[in-house]
């Protein structure tokens, strides 16, 4: 993982991709969705977690690094939400230091072949994105545009 990281790291920067760069890329994420999965591996899980995210920072990017639905995500790494209702579902920044950010605003969810498709209504979208931001949220992505 660290040699992948890295290698993908160094493309980024050799094309002066990041922000701290003049360029586009304001957010890096190491992790994804891992707090689900964390507690299975038991002690071994948060020592993962503290490894990757030291890993990452030490690539200095110039940009923060998020872990999503991580919320022991260690500083200076940023905790986020994903998920269709994080106004209501997400414990915040797991540090005062820490922005709230929403990186996967589901607007719809895996079909299961032959099932009905799920899709939310515009009015759902809008009424929690602006929950979020009442409750401090600075960020939200929409989860796939």
């Amino acid at each position: 993982m660290q040699r992948f990281a890295t290698k993908i790291v160094n493309v980024m920067k050799s094309a002066n991709l990041y922000v701290s760069q003049g360029g586009p890329i304001i957010l890096s994420q190491i992790e994804n969705e891992y707090g689900n999965v964390e507690g299975a591996f038991h002690e071994k899980g948060l020592s993962y977690i503290r490894w990757a995210a030291q890993m990452a920072v030490g690539l200095q990017t110039g940009v923060p690094w998020v872990m999503c639905k991580q919320d022991n995500a260690p500083d200076p790494v940023i905790n986020t939400c994903n998920g269709m209702q994080c106004g209501t579902t997400f414990k915040g920044p797991n540090s005062p230091n820490k922005p709230s950010l929403w990186t996967e605003n589901w607007t719809s969810f895996y079909q299961v072949f032959g099932g009905v498709p799920y899709i939310r209504s515009a009015e759902d979208i809008a009424y929690n994105v602006a929950l979020f931001i009442a409750k401090r949220g600075s960020y939200v992505n929409y989860y796939m545009v």
